[in-house]
């Protein structure tokens, strides 16, 4: 498997298409996001590891002045607060993903009363990892779902994130609109503070 998605990441690779890693604590909404994004049809569950193979497929955004732009979206495996060491193999290829992605897009679920614990736990994780892409953008998902004060909090402490709800198809635009961003930009600069790695 591990030979497959090397020949598969040297395709990609060949083909200059930027990629974009989907990172999140388990159940944030990734796969959902990915099959909205792309009319995929990645298998979701709220379960733990609903995904544990790495899923990547291409999105192409028509911008405001008719370009098309393609990114392609890789969804990666749930993580969890202290992964045992045991089940970090499984968590290997996914990982591996998130190393070659041109950023990643760090996918929150809002309406979970320990979003803010989650997200500790994700940043956690990719401290640990040898290197990751310098550009990172967060979306808040399920604000459909998500208490006003959860909303007033992520809003005031992360100015730079989009709020989107995957399920409602709501704002999804403004979400393609900083991929678009983040992948045309050479520079870190806009995205690099969103983790003082």
């Amino acid at each position: 498997m591990q030979a497959h998605r090397d020949r598969i990441r040297q395709q990609r690779q060949k083909q200059d298409i930027p990629v974009v890693a989907l990172v999140g604590y388990t159940n944030a909404g990734k796969s959902t996001l990915l099959n909205v994004l792309t009319n995929a049809d990645v298998y979701t569950a709220n379960q733990l590891f609903a995904t544990l193979d790495p899923t990547t497929r291409k999105l192409v955004i028509t911008q405001t002045d008719q370009e098309r732009k393609s990114i392609l979206l890789t969804d990666t495996v749930g993580f969890i607060h202290e992964l045992p060491p045991a089940l970090m193999d499984a968590f290997r290829a996914t990982l591996e993903e998130v190393v070659e992605a041109d950023a990643l897009l760090h996918v929150v679920d809002l309406s979970h009363p320990a979003w803010e614990s989650h997200m500790k736990s994700v940043e956690e994780i990719l401290e640990e990892m040898p290197a990751i892409p310098g550009k990172s953008l967060i979306a808040f998902n399920k604000i459909d779902k998500a208490n006003s004060e959860s909303l007033e909090k992520a809003r005031q402490d992360y100015p730079e994130a989009v709020f989107i709800s995957a399920t409602q198809r709501l704002g999804l635009d403004a979400l393609k609109s900083l991929l678009v961003q983040v992948t045309n930009d050479t520079s870190v600069s806009q995205f690099e503070a969103l983790y003082q790695l």
